[in-house]
């Protein structure tokens, strides 16, 4: 029987050096193409939210020196970024209002002529009736005059005299109501230490007349007053002298506004200001559906605090229009209101303001009363 030698067992293959060599290459390519940009979008996501993270706010002493409260006040930080301001509503059963972001003042370099021209513009435009707190109907009306008129001429004379006197004793023989400015022009000068507005050429003049009042003004080249074109104005005397109305000239104020907000009094307080729309509501008036936000500026602009009226209110409808805040009401037809201005309107205006009992900061105050739209007052409106 013949057999079969039997066939020698092959030993198993070995993948060779090169295909292991390439099956971990193409494992580590796998691994760069799916982990990798994981990894990569954790570390840039992780290195955003500590970058991006809003600081938290600092708590610190109730006032404006030092600014700190519930609500980051953007009037009181102009020296920092701006942000986006934010409100505290107060928790009420009330429907609370959205109230529009101030409109964005475009940066604007304007000549003195050019701002003459603007306020001439305004003070031409019939006003019709302005409001008054007892409800008065004050209708004022403008006249422009030439600047070669001879009562311009005169009054401008005046003035110079004014501003050559050595002292306030001096300056009360070209004051209009010299024993009522008196007192007035002693602590304004001599407590108070302060100066007279820096003025330069006259560029525009006319007449304001309401009732048997007749006042003439001259607008005049200022480098004191920032935010809108100085204005004196003149009243006659019996026998036809213009006599400056000192309180208007100097923007005087019953207080000074350090001393406003060092003391804080609950007893209403005649100031002379520039408004302007705000958009801070806080502490005693955070409750934007109630109250209207306005800021009120120093004449030199060096101080301001936020006032507060009331939305539903006469005078607050007034208020918000000077500032050009449209706001809806159902008030007789009748009743004297001011024209709606533009969108960003800043309005001169004579207030009197006090603090709420116990005040939480120096910064915001009630409006108690609108007295005029201006800085000048007629007889009986400040009564």
């Amino acid at each position: 029987m013949t057999q079969t030698p039997e066939t020698p067992e092959m030993p198993e293959a070995r993948p060779s050096g090169r295909r292991r060599k390439w099956r971990r290459n193409k494992f580590q390519l796998m691994v760069l193409t799916y982990v990798t940009p994981f990894i990569v979008a954790v570390v840039v996501g992780g290195l955003g939210y500590f970058l991006l993270r809003s600081p938290q706010e600092k708590v610190g002493p109730l006032s404006s020196g030092e600014v700190s409260s519930k609500v980051p006040n953007p009037e009181l930080a102009a020296a920092t970024s701006a942000s986006v301001s934010s409100f505290l509503l107060g928790a009420t059963a009330k429907p609370k209002a959205t109230t529009k972001e101030p409109a964005v003042e475009a940066a604007m370099t304007l000549t003195p002529l050019e701002v003459a021209k603007m306020e001439m513009a305004a003070l031409s435009k019939a006003s019709g009736p302005l409001y008054d707190v007892r409800s008065i109907n004050t209708a004022i009306q403008f006249e422009t005059l030439p600047l070669e008129t001879a009562i311009v001429s005169e009054a401008g004379s005046i003035l110079t005299e004014y501003l050559q006197t050595k002292d306030y004793r001096e300056r009360l023989a070209f004051v209009y109501d010299p024993e009522k400015s008196e007192p007035l022009m002693k602590q304004y000068y001599e407590k108070l230490a302060e100066r007279d507005p820096e003025c330069g050429q006259i560029l525009g003049a006319g007449y304001i007349t309401t009732g048997s009042s007749k006042v003439l003004y001259l607008i005049l080249e200022c480098a004191t007053r920032p935010d809108s074109g100085m204005r004196a104005n003149f009243h006659f005397s019996k026998t036809g002298k213009p006599m400056l109305d000192w309180e208007s000239w100097a923007a005087w104020c019953e207080m000074s506004w350090a001393d406003l907000k060092k003391e804080r009094p609950q007893r209403s307080v005649v100031m002379r200001a520039v408004a302007s729309e705000s958009s801070y509501y806080n502490y005693e008036f955070s409750e934007g559906w109630r109250w209207l936000a306005v800021k009120l500026r120093s004449a030199d602009g060096l101080q301001n605090v936020t006032g507060y009226v009331s939305r539903d209110s006469v005078a607050g409808i007034a208020m918000a229009s000077l500032i050009g805040v449209a706001l809806s009401h159902n008030l007789p037809p009748e009743t004297p209101l001011p024209q709606l201005r533009g969108i960003g309107a800043k309005s001169l205006v004579t207030v009197r303001l006090a603090y709420p009992p116990n005040a939480q900061s120096d910064h915001c105050v009630k409006i108690s009363e609108l007295l005029a739209d201006r800085w000048l007052l007629f007889p009986g409106e400040e009564k």
